[in-house]
């Protein structure tokens, strides 16, 4: 199996898994009472939700490690890519209802490697609509997941060739820890755009 075939089905694997994930959030939005390897606390829905996808994922044929934020080292499970994840980015806005998202790299290199070496990486939102911002060659294109019967998921292409519109606004966070140079940056965009900050991500 060629690596576009393999990126594939981690592609299809962690859409199929996204709505169990957002269904799932419901009844883990409590803290484990543990940290993960980057010292972050857990919360429940972390621990799930990597186990979800670990499973899945390790299954694939063609996928050699598996690295997550939720785990203390890589996992090794035959030949192939790597993938790195971050099962639940931005957990710690389950509580105030924000969103949150699933975070995948695939590399064609062993893991750890250099940003240079990566083959494909997508992320989902579980917002109102589950959306996966996927790149594909040197495109970045959008997917809408809409439930089918049972526990099928299609994908549909909503979006292509995504580029970044000319900004009109801003959103800076930790300014207590800005250095002067990027306080005056501030200042000046600040009198040509307008402040949205959404903390997830």
């Amino acid at each position: 199996m060629d690596k576009e075939q393999v990126a594939e089905q981690i592609f299809r694997a962690v859409a199929q898994a996204a709505p169990h994930i957002r269904s799932g959030l419901l009844h883990r939005r409590e803290y484990v009472g543990e940290e993960n390897p980057s010292n972050e606390r857990q919360m429940e829905a972390d621990v799930w939700a990597n186990e979800l996808l670990k499973e899945k994922i390790t299954n694939i044929e063609g996928v050699g490690e598996l690295a997550s934020e939720e785990e203390e080292k890589v996992i090794q499970c035959g030949e192939g890519l790597s993938v790195s994840m971050d099962p639940l980015d931005g957990s710690s806005n389950i509580p105030t209802n924000n969103l949150v998202g699933t975070v995948i790299g695939i590399y064609d290199q062993e893991l750890p490697t250099e940003g240079e070496n990566i083959f494909e990486a997508f992320y989902v939102v579980y917002g109102p609509l589950m959306s996966i911002m996927r790149t594909e060659g040197d495109q970045l294109n959008e997917y809408v997941l809409e439930e089918k019967s049972g526990d099928r998921v299609e994908p549909h292409l909503a979006s292509e060739d995504i580029r970044v519109p000319k900004p009109h606004v801003y959103g800076f966070g930790g300014n207590r820890n800005w250095t002067e140079d990027f306080r005056k940056f501030h200042d000046e965009i600040s009198e040509e755009m307008k402040l949205r900050y959404g903390g997830a991500m």
